[in-house]
């Protein structure tokens, strides 16, 4: 969608079927920088979708003859006004793709050999999160994980230790990141 998606015309009704993204995936549009022109095709075509969709004609539009050239990219169509208690719920494609990728990830996660992902966690401080570790099944791999979340928990119980002015002269040691990996456990990927 970044840049010649805007032209198809399937995907862009499906954005109007949706609603757009939601809010937390326009942040990350937003912050992508996205190619201007592209975002304001899509965002043109969205927002008179919105406005017929909600306001009927009472909405008016630029002048037809000024979007010729945006009615033959994607057809931009008039919807009869709908009343606040028919607005749809925003179905974010990129949220469903999210889903999709997390099932995925939580299916091959369940699947690696134990060994492996002993090694794995050996060899660093990786992790997963609370979440994903909550959505395990019970075996091996969900309690080894579990550990590394625990683990997770007396490191910040040494960066906190070693914060106070009294411990100030310990070294923070691996400890001085903790607060980061906590973020990143009870906020999945922020």
């Amino acid at each position: 969608m970044l840049g010649d998606g805007v032209n198809d015309v399937d995907v862009r009704a499906d954005w109007r079927r949706r609603g757009g993204l939601c809010p937390r995936h326009w942040r990350v549009w937003r912050s992508l920088e996205a190619p201007a022109l592209s975002s304001a095709v899509l965002l043109r075509d969205l927002l008179e979708h919105e406005l017929r969709r909600r306001l009927g004609d009472a909405a008016t539009p630029a002048p037809v003859e000024r979007l010729g050239f945006l009615r033959s990219l994607g057809g931009l169509s008039r919807a009869p006004a709908a009343s606040a208690d028919e607005r749809p719920v925003v179905r974010c494609r990129a949220c469903e793709i999210e889903g999709t990728a997390e099932r995925r990830y939580l299916h091959a996660l369940q699947h690696v050999r134990e060994d492996a992902l002993e090694g794995a966690l050996a060899r660093g401080r990786g992790f997963v999160c609370v979440d994903h570790v909550a959505a395990l099944p019970d075996g091996r791999a969900r309690a080894l994980l579990t550990a590394r979340l625990e683990a997770l928990l007396v490191d910040l119980d040494t960066f906190l230790r070693r914060s106070d002015h009294r411990f100030a002269h310990e070294p923070m040691g691996e400890a001085g990141d903790a607060w980061l990996r906590a973020i990143r456990a009870v906020g999945g990927d922020v």
